[in-house]
């Protein structure tokens, strides 16, 4: 179990590594400096995905509840995840700008990447867990495939109202 697990994961983190990471992690990650939501707009999103999620997934009050609850911690943890990118991107391009800047200093950077990539990992794994109380096999993978078409729509309207 232990060694699928971490193959799971290792598959899972060269994924990531090699940039097939979560829309929806690259959408809250770009919003991390500027304060990601505002007030009531990750439980209203919460919400509407929620009713979406519902009516395909023809799920009960009780799941619709749990996943509420989910939802929301994936949400914060994703977050959290966002801003130490955010800070770790800057600290990246401080490093490449300053000709000064010491090999370690590029070591750990290098390791903070895998570490925060690691973390999103565990993520995933972390909501796979969740998700599968609360629901059947069938219905996690497409409660997923839905929570990444969110993202995508998100980006669009994202991406149209940067360029009209």
């Amino acid at each position: 179990m232990t060694a699928m697990r971490t193959q799971r994961s290792a598959t899972l983190l060269l994924l990531l590594w090699i940039g097939v990471s979560s829309a929806s992690a690259q959408t809250v990650s770009r919003s991390a400096g500027r304060g990601a939501w505002p007030q009531g707009g990750q439980e209203r999103l919460i919400e509407i995905f929620l009713d979406h999620a519902t009516a395909e997934l023809n799920l009960t009050l009780e799941q619709r509840t749990q996943l509420g609850v989910v939802l929301s911690e994936t949400m914060d943890r994703r977050a959290e995840l966002a801003r130490t990118q955010f800070q770790l991107h800057r600290g990246i391009k401080e490093a490449l700008s300053n000709p000064a800047t010491e090999d370690d200093q590029f070591r750990r950077l290098t390791d903070a990447i895998l570490a925060v990539k690691r973390q999103e990992v565990d993520l995933l794994d972390w909501q796979e867990g969740r998700l599968l109380e609360v629901l059947t096999p069938r219905q996690t993978l497409r409660f997923m495939m839905l929570q990444q078409q969110l993202a995508q729509r998100i980006e669009e309207m994202r991406k149209k109202k940067r360029n009209p």
